[in-house]
């Protein structure tokens, strides 16, 4: 069984063995991986990137901070898609085949832009 399967196996048997599925309807598992991710994006406030010294509390997150909220953005997202009937990584891989459309190569590489910005060179 590949990794991915059994986690997300695992997490359907946590589900079930406290009966939560009755609380995971789209809609609130939607809000909890927003929530999640909220939480994750919380640890960088105010942090400055490159080099220190930096100022008391403008340091890079703890780490082991920063990989419990990643462990939650997913987890919520698995349940989420389980309550919404998603396969994830069909959903992930669309998107990822759309995306390679909408910024090509030869447009987008090396550049911030939105799609409707790149232009024909």
């Amino acid at each position: 069984m590949h990794p991915f399967d059994a986690l997300r196996d695992r997490l359907a048997h946590f589900v079930e063995a406290r009966d939560w599925a009755q609380f995971h309807t789209p809609k609130n598992m939607a809000a909890c991986v927003s929530v999640e991710a909220a939480e994750l994006l919380e640890l960088f406030m105010w942090t400055r990137e490159g080099p220190g010294p930096h100022p008391p509390g403008a340091g890079p997150p703890d780490r082991a901070k920063v990989e419990a909220e990643v462990g939650d953005v997913l987890l919520c997202l698995l349940n989420f898609c389980a309550a919404a009937d998603i396969d994830l990584l069909a959903a992930a891989q669309a998107k990822l085949t759309a995306t390679e459309a909408k910024y090509p190569v030869d447009k987008a590489r090396g550049v911030a832009l939105k799609s409707t910005a790149l232009v024909d060179e």
